[in-house]
């Protein structure tokens, strides 16, 4: 029963991820959209005034005929006059030829706004509706896992006992070696962090121990494993990708002999499904899945192990 529901966690950890990524990108697409129709709508009423300006002076130039260098030559009296009248018609046909261009031009920025937004829009419907397939299967599968824990609450108990004895020694040991700092009181709280974390990425993320975990979360009131990543560093002015597969691969690869506190530790079977933070002694915190919290566990206890980066 306990490999099966680990099985189910991990499967359900992929959807949630998937479910970010379509989420995240229709956040982007959205946001297009709105900036296209704004500058499509400013392109159009450009393209107007112009069209009508050149409009008016072909019409202009049908009724009268075209002027030639010869006749101005011939209703001219000096050269200085001839020159001035010249000038002018160069201008004004340089301006018929500018105008022809930037009809011409913003035609073809219309059509391809046009284009794009169509793509987009077509875009959007595919990702709203994959949205609700997601959110329904995993709505389905966190059903499936309720039902399989209520055949298994002595072991989770057990379970639930020994990760909080790993925390507390993990707490105490990054301690001792750190100089101070409180530690994991077993009621679910903990102290200020370590003086070796205190800072960066690990500090911050102790600050969120205790948050539950929320399935598509990204904020203080709850969140998922890529969202706990997502505020951490975001707090220190790091933009990161939504997901556990995108931050990794967004991040510089690093080998695990080399991990430090703030560093990414990422986890999946057949891809990467699940990210946790760093903070030394062969630990992270991570938000595990529903019904949990933000906690610390070992990284050797979080999944199948697929790589680290740093930001």
């Amino acid at each position: 029963m306990r490999s099966e529901l680990a099985v189910l966690n991990g499967q359900l950890e992929a959807k949630v991820e998937s479910y970010n990524a379509a989420n995240s990108e229709l956040g982007s697409i959205d946001t297009r959209i709105e900036s296209n129709e704004a500058q499509l709508e400013e392109t159009a009423k450009t393209l107007d005034v112009t069209q009508d300006r050149l409009a008016k002076r072909v019409v202009k130039i049908y009724r009268n005929g075209s002027v030639e260098v010869l006749d101005v030559l011939m209703e001219t009296n000096d050269l200085n006059e001839f020159l001035t009248k010249f000038d002018m018609l160069t201008k004004v046909s340089e301006q018929d030829r500018d105008d022809f261009e930037q009809v011409k031009m913003l035609k073809a920025q219309v059509e391809e706004a046009q284009v794009q937004l169509a793509s987009d829009k077509a875009r959007q419907e595919t990702l709203v509706s994959q949205l609700e397939t997601e959110k329904s299967e995993i709505e389905s599968g966190l059903g499936q896992r309720k039902q399989m824990l209520s055949g298994l609450e002595s072991e989770i108990a057990a379970l639930q006992a020994q990760e909080q004895a790993a925390q507390q020694a993990a707490l105490n040991a990054q301690a001792s070696s750190g100089g101070g700092g409180e530690s994991y009181d077993g009621g679910g709280s903990y102290g200020p962090a370590p003086v070796s974390t205190a800072g960066g990425a690990a500090g911050i993320a102790m600050q969120y121990l205790g948050v539950p975990y929320v399935w598509g979360g990204a904020s203080p009131s709850g969140m998922d494993c890529s969202g706990l990543v997502v505020v951490v560093f975001g707090q220190m002015g790091i933009s990161v990708p939504r997901t556990a597969a995108a931050q990794y691969s967004a991040g510089t690869p690093i080998s695990y002999g080399d991990l430090a506190p703030g560093d990414l530790v990422f986890f999946g079977y057949g891809g990467i499904s699940h990210v946790g933070i760093y903070i030394g002694g062969g630990s992270m915190i991570h938000a595990p899945f529903e019904g949990e919290v933000v906690q610390i566990a070992p990284v050797s206890g979080g999944g199948s192990y697929r790589g680290a980066a740093r930001y």
